[in-house]
């Protein structure tokens, strides 16, 4: 049982460092990985309110990546095969190929953990 609850706690440890590593102030501002049902898991800024976004995933059952450019921002949401997603939240100014190449890498990197 003892073993259990330790590597349930590494996974929870590799999936945040993962997350937070999407957040580098540069061409990612901002990220979140939620679960299927849309409560976030983990974010990495308090100001990020990724539940907001749950509801544009709705319209587009189907994708697998949403962009939604905003005055202030673009955030992206990928959907994870698990039913998890990432969004991250750009500058809109910023990489956005640079961004997304982040993000798939994290989706898959991911994965073993959820």
């Amino acid at each position: 049982m003892q073993i259990v609850i330790i590597r349930h706690g590494l996974h929870l440890i590799v999936a945040n460092t993962i997350i937070e590593d999407l957040a580098d102030g540069e061409c990612v501002l901002s990220a979140a990985l939620m679960d299927p049902e849309g409560f976030t898991i983990e974010r990495t800024s308090t100001e990020f309110k990724p539940m907001d976004m749950t509801e544009i995933l709705d319209l587009s059952p189907d994708s697998k990546l949403v962009t939604v450019v905003g005055e202030q921002s673009t955030i992206i949401i990928s959907r994870i095969e698990s039913g998890h997603s990432i969004i991250i939240q750009c500058p809109n100014n910023g990489n956005l190929g640079k961004a997304r190449m982040k993000l798939s890498r994290a989706c898959e990197a991911i994965i073993p953990f959820l």
